[in-house]
């Protein structure tokens, strides 16, 4: 009995090691790119009223950590590099950062602490890639402004912006596709800035 339960316990450990043993060893990149706080530039106008910023929506290709390479029709992803958080989450910490350096009353939060705000910023992600070699990366997406009493859209506008890597390395083209990212979260924390208005709190 008990070389009965000796062989089974072995070949249980066999079993086991040859499924770890199959298992894809982990990608662990060299670098990730993160939009930090101190790049965000202060819109110009001040922030005459309370706004929650929203993660953006997007396509797969762009919902996760991993940075998009377009060629032609074809999505893959830059290897070595990567974003430090999922891009969406990266964009939306991105306005509020600029927005929160704003002048005036008005305060921006992210949407999901479900503060009481007077409006919410509802946007997303059409293009966030690299391209091959040293071809440039494109940013692109499209935002809504909602009064949040009303529930109504108060504007909406797309935004744009390209930039070129300084040499083909993956590093590089993550690089380049960072700084046009701030672009644009800095261009939507100004388009916020601008649009909207200050609310009667009794009237909420």
């Amino acid at each position: 009995m008990r070389l009965v339960t000796s062989i089974l316990l072995a070949a249980a450990t066999l079993s086991a090691s040859a499924c770890v043993s199959i298992l894809p060893e982990p990608m662990i990149p060299s670098a990730l790119v993160s939009l930090p706080s101190d790049r965000a530039k202060a819109p110009a106008a001040p922030l005459l009223a309370d706004v929650a910023v929203y993660p953006p929506e997007s396509s797969r290709a762009f919902a996760g950590a991993d940075i998009a390479v377009r060629s032609d029709q074809e999505l893959i992803y830059l290897p070595d590099v990567r974003w430090s958080d999922a891009a969406p989450q990266l964009l939306q910490s991105a306005v509020v950062n600029a927005l929160s350096q704003a002048q005036g009353p008005g305060r921006a939060v992210l949407g999901q602490l479900g503060a009481e705000v007077d409006y919410d910023v509802r946007w997303r992600i059409l293009d966030l890639s690299v391209s091959r070699e040293t071809g440039p990366v494109n940013v692109e997406v499209q935002v809504s402004l909602i009064n949040s009493d009303t529930r109504r859209s108060v504007a909406q506008k797309s935004f744009k912006a390209t930039a070129s890597p300084s040499d083909r390395a993956p590093r590089a083209r993550a690089a380049a596709l960072a700084l046009a990212t701030q672009q644009v979260a800095d261009e939507i924390a100004a388009f916020v800035t601008e649009t909207v208005t200050p609310v009667d709190p009794l009237n909420r």
